[in-house]
């Protein structure tokens, strides 16, 4: 008799990172078969809405494309230089934001070929990549760690956590450590975010200083993008405030041993 309540019960803590349900074995008594179908209906009718969403901004992000470089061959006979400035500026900004939009997509949607990723030199790649780039970036320390992931999604995720750090928090710091679980602390020395809002910082758009974020360039869909790929490797990311000022981005990964074992 108690069996339909613990399949209720359970549900919610089956959620994978994708935010799905996965699907129930229909078999026992006619109540745990009732029980398992309503889940298995309400799985099926979330992942379809979902699909349906992704598929929605997927077309947007593309169709977006052609009326902005038609808009931008425009923008560039505008005979005033400032204003002919002005207008590129804007439609640079609309072309990045639906290549992100895009790529929002591809990342929740598209199933990439996982490989064993030494994690600590990836850091350390993506870091000397955007160093040369002028961002302020650089390793404090690190340790030998493996993972299991895409590496080249997992080093779009790093780059992004790194940009954020540079830019919204003035420098950022990155740390590797290993064990049971492969951990990537990256610190900045920014102004922090207010803790009431800390919980909406993944979300798509999201600015914690609309003022600010202004003059800094960028779509919004950074850290949304970046959340997707770790949670895809079976990792998790979140931010917090450090005591002494600025922001810690903790990325933990499952570690996997070295070696032909664990490859």
């Amino acid at each position: 008799m108690s069996r339909p309540l613990a399949l209720l019960e359970d549900a919610p803590q089956s959620v994978g990172a994708d935010g799905m349900l996965p699907m129930l074995e229909e078999r026992g008594s006619a109540e745990v078969r009732a029980t398992a179908a309503a889940i298995n209906a309400l799985s099926t009718r979330l992942k379809k809405a979902v699909e349906s969403r992704m598929r929605l901004v997927a077309a947007a992000g593309h169709d977006l494309r052609t009326p902005l470089t038609r808009m931008r061959l425009r923008a560039e006979f505008v005979c005033d230089d400032e204003e002919r400035a002005l207008w590129l500026r804007d439609i640079d900004e609309l072309r990045r934001i639906a290549h992100s939009a895009i790529q929002l997509v591809n990342e929740e949607t598209t199933r990439t070929p996982l490989e064993v990723v030494r994690l600590d030199e990836l850091v350390s790649s993506v870091a000397a990549e955007l160093q040369e780039q002028d961002f302020p970036i650089e390793v404090a320390g690190s340790c030998e760690v493996h993972v299991k992931a895409s590496r080249l999604t997992l080093s779009r995720a790093l780059r992004n956590l790194f940009i954020n750090a540079a830019t919204h928090g003035e420098r950022g710091i990155a740390q590797v450590t290993g064990g049971a679980v492969a951990r990537v602390a990256i610190t900045d020395q920014g102004p922090g975010i207010e803790p009431a809002i800390l919980d909406q910082v993944f979300e798509p758009f999201f600015r914690a200083d609309r003022a600010r974020s202004q003059k800094i360039p960028g779509t919004g869909l950074g850290l949304t993008i970046a959340r997707a790929i770790i949670r895809k490797a079976g990792g998790d990311i979140r931010i917090e405030n450090q005591r002494d000022g600025g922001r810690v981005q903790p990325v933990e990964l499952p570690a996997i041993p070295a070696g032909p074992g664990g490859r």
